[in-house]
């Protein structure tokens, strides 16, 4: 009985020594694992002059509060199409993967499909912005940009349309809720990095290890401008079932959107039904008088 007493002890204190070091370093598992920054020069990053994606965007650098310099790129819709007026300024916060050298041409036609001007930006450590990604610091790389945006766009902080895709998505959410928006986009995204760790890692405590959770889950019910959340029923990355609890969770007004088949994966391209969509929210007014 003592033999298997001791055995017992043993297992526990080894099993306690994992759990405190595991704890002891959760930020630093969580970057491992949440975080695939593809840095420069890593990318495409020459911008033909001359081209249209030339003519109307630009690379601009802008420093987060951690004193980190950002790098994104501005298109500027007015340039696009003479005469025309823009709908709205668009943050666009992206995905894990890659940087903004990837979304380049993507970005070039959002502008023209949503008619606003578009701003795509990098989290530190990924492409040629400085720092290394965290949790806690992508959201506060989410601020630096709106307030580049806004300040550029001569507009309030809380008239900047939020969309995030993936782990942007989180981002989106959480500037939302605390400091409100004119709209939020969400696209194929999680309820909470632990529930993506938990799924991905069942024999850990993913929740009580991670400090931050961008638990988006419980965020999106403060915010109370048009929401607008889509998600492919054959995304492998991030389950159906966790854009629906988003969904769910958001108040009114409210959209759903499910791609038709071929467009309804991870990181599917727009089809013209879901451009559609979009530009039907960017010109609902909002409904908060806290935005012009």
């Amino acid at each position: 009985m003592k033999k298997y007493r001791k055995l017992f002890y043993f297992v526990l204190g080894l099993i306690s020594v994992f759990v405190y070091f595991i704890g002891c370093h959760a930020d630093f598992v969580a970057r491992k694992l949440t975080f695939h920054p593809a840095k420069y020069p890593i990318g495409n990053w020459d911008v033909v002059k001359g081209s249209a994606v030339y003519d109307v965007s630009e690379e601009v650098r802008f420093p987060n509060s951690r004193h980190q310099m950002l790098v994104g790129r501005y298109f500027d819709y007015t340039k696009m199409v003479t005469g025309d007026t823009a709908r709205g300024s668009v943050l666009y916060c992206h995905g894990n993967a890659g940087n903004i050298s990837h979304l380049t041409d993507w970005a070039f036609q959002l502008s023209r499909d949503l008619r606003c001007h578009v701003f795509v930006f990098d989290y530190a450590g990924y492409g040629k912005s400085e720092g290394e990604a965290t949790a806690s610091g992508i959201l506060d790389d989410g601020r630096a940009a709106r307030n580049w945006l806004a300040e550029h766009d001569g507009i309030p902080n809380d008239n900047v349309i939020l969309y995030g895709q993936s782990l942007g998505g989180s981002v989106a959410v959480d500037i939302a809720a605390k400091d409100g928006a004119r709209a939020l986009i969400v696209e194929s995204s999680f309820t909470s990095l632990g529930d993506m760790g938990q799924r991905l890692l069942p024999f850990l405590p993913v929740h009580w290890l991670l400090r931050e959770q961008l638990a988006s889950i419980d965020k999106i019910s403060q915010f109370h401008n048009p929401v607008f959340i889509s998600h492919g029923q054959a995304d492998q990355t991030i389950p159906f079932s966790q854009g629906q609890r988003l969904f769910d969770a958001a108040n009114e007004p409210k959209t759903f959107y499910i791609p038709p088949p071929c467009y309804d994966y991870h990181s599917a391209p727009h089809c013209q039904e879901h451009r559609q969509q979009l530009r039907t929210l960017i010109d609902s007014p909002p409904i908060r008088n806290n935005v012009p």
